[in-house]
């Protein structure tokens, strides 16, 4: 068989056996890894040295390489997740080591109490009965029942000040709430 004869033989075969093995690697894998998979067995087939397959077990050939293809696909791409997922939780760790513990001890005193001062001085700014309220609520650990009691006013009107307090905080402290949620 010369050269020219075997390329019409093997594009006669791609034609007809293309579609239907992409259909049946499709069972095993998605469909574009699929394409993949028989593209790669035909280029196996276009590599043989040897040009003596039969029509007749030339069927049961290609079907089995294309089931083998996808086997070691799937192999390969499961030993490939589990690289990966050791490889990102090892990442999320070494991540997580470097932005969320405490490297200097000394800039992260110092960051607290400057933090500690802004939050001082924001309290201060609040009207006299906001900051008595906010400093039982908060500092004293009071519930808004108890500092009711304690000032002879309605729990609705002591939790109005402690949300007014915390609203007029919050714009006050807005550069540090980064700070402060970290």
């Amino acid at each position: 068989m010369t050269t020219l004869d075997y390329q019409l033989l093997f594009e006669q075969r791609y034609k007809k056996y293309y579609p239907l093995l992409t259909a049946y690697a499709s069972l095993f894998i998605k469909s574009d890894e699929a394409h993949d998979v028989v593209q790669e067995v035909f280029l196996n087939l276009l590599e043989r040295t040897d040009h003596k397959l039969e029509e007749s077990t030339l069927n049961a050939y290609l079907y089995r390489a294309v089931q083998n293809k996808c086997i070691d696909f799937i192999r390969h791409k499961t030993i490939k997740d589990q690289y990966l997922s050791a490889v990102g939780k090892k990442m999320l760790q070494m991540e997580s080591e470097y932005f969320y513990t405490s490297r200097n001890e000394i800039e992260d005193a110092l960051l607290s109490q400057e933090l500690q001062e802004q939050i001082d001085s924001a309290v201060e700014t609040l009207p006299p009965k906001g900051k008595e309220i906010f400093k039982l609520y908060f500092e004293h650990r009071k519930t808004a029942k108890e500092i009711a009691s304690i000032m002879n006013l309605s729990r609705s009107t002591v939790e109005n000040h402690v949300y007014t307090c915390l609203k007029t905080l919050r714009k006050k402290l807005k550069k540090y709430l980064m700070t402060i949620l970290m």
